[in-house]
């Protein structure tokens, strides 16, 4: 099916009467060879030596008690994680009774129990989604050695570095296993023009280093009213 309107000009042909807002940045491609290295690791607060519980919990309650404290990145709630290891303690007892009896109003009440433990997980964040590596996988690695080393990295001011180091913590926590963070990712990515889509949305273009192309970067100017009306035709 044929485009609707008007057919574009040639290149050659178009006469623009102002500058053109947005212009393409062209950038020698050559490798970036000054680019800083990752930090020695992600980091990660200290383990926090857990706090004795108020009341007796079991043994699958008190593993839940100290693990909660020694990998939460903030202290949990006290209160709302002592109810979950009580639930849990509760889960494995009726579990044994199930398994013993058969009876189905217990197997219901385990499954409604089992419910309200994997919401409570959820909400402390202790369900295993929230991955924070303590090393740098080999993928993240390779992810900023391919960053660093773009040719448009000779742009990027000390903020662009430092937000091309924040989402290295969020690669680093995707490649640990939390796939949630796809999409914040790609949204990252496209803004550090790591792909050629990505750049041509930032009108960044790579050129032949043999052409003696330097890094050029066209700011938009405004034409004063009073001097376009002076260019247009009086009509009067």
């Amino acid at each position: 099916m044929p485009v609707r309107g008007r057919k574009p000009k040639p290149r050659e042909l178009t006469r623009d009467r102002n500058p053109r807002a947005h212009d393409w940045v062209d950038v020698p491609n050559l490798p970036f060879t000054e680019g800083p290295g990752l930090p020695r690791s992600p980091n990660r607060k200290p383990p926090v030596q857990p706090p004795r519980a108020t009341r007796p919990l079991g043994a699958p309650g008190q593993q839940l008690w100290d693990r909660a404290w020694r990998d939460a990145q903030v202290p949990p709630d006290a209160d709302a994680l002592l109810v979950l290891c009580e639930q849990l303690d509760e889960r494995v007892s009726l579990r044994v009774k199930v398994l013993r009896e058969g009876n189905w109003h217990d197997r219901q009440a385990l499954r409604n129990l089992d419910h309200q433990v994997a919401t409570s997980l959820r909400q402390l964040k202790l369900d295993g989604a929230n991955h924070r590596p303590m090393t740098w996988p080999s993928p993240t690695k390779r992810w900023w050695k391919a960053l660093v080393e773009m040719p448009h990295c000779i742009l990027w001011t000390e903020t662009d570095w430092q937000f091309a180091a924040d989402t290295a913590f969020l690669v680093a926590a995707f490649h640990a296993g939390d796939l949630r963070l796809a999409s914040e990712i790609r949204t990252r990515e496209r803004l550090l023009g790591t792909t050629a889509d990505a750049r041509r949305d930032l009108r960044i273009r790579y050129t032949d280093p043999d052409s003696g192309a330097e890094v050029r970067e066209d700011t938009a100017s405004v034409t004063a009213m009073d001097d376009y009306r002076k260019m247009a035709p009086d009509d009067r």
